[in-house]
């Protein structure tokens, strides 16, 4: 016999995902992205000079764990507002389970394409613009 039955391994996985979540979090809680060497730079930034839709999302986090929203909107405007949006498109998700089939798959491509629109316009701006 398995140590662990068929029907408590999904919540092993759910378990072993919110532990290493948790101890991602705190890494980036303890240690701040712009001042240690251990976090990974963005190759797409050194190699090209411009920022990517993504550049300063370790930053960000950093600061929003330390509640410090002015700068972690500075740091990625984009990403900051993508958290409230994409808890949205979760309770969309159960939403949409209610409509019809042809419904929600309408609103699932369109949230889909306002969805790479966003981040192909984000960063064309924040390259033009400096943000």
């Amino acid at each position: 016999m398995a140590f662990f039955s068929i029907s408590k391994r999904p919540y092993v996985l759910i378990a072993i995902l919110v532990l290493a979540v948790v101890a991602v979090l705190a890494v980036y809680y303890f240690f701040d992205p712009s001042a240690e060497g251990l976090f990974p730079r963005c190759r797409f930034l050194e190699l090209t000079g411009y920022k990517c839709p993504g550049c300063g999302a370790q930053r960000m986090l950093h600061s929003l764990l330390h509640f410090d929203l002015v700068s972690a909107f500075r740091y990625n405007a984009y990403l900051l507002t993508l958290f409230p949006l994409m808890l949205l498109l979760l309770a969309w998700d159960g939403w949409t389970r209610w409509l019809p089939k042809r419904w929600a798959d309408a609103a699932f491509v369109t949230l889909a394409v306002l969805f790479v629109v966003l981040t192909l316009l984000w960063w064309l701006l924040r390259n033009v613009f400096g943000w």
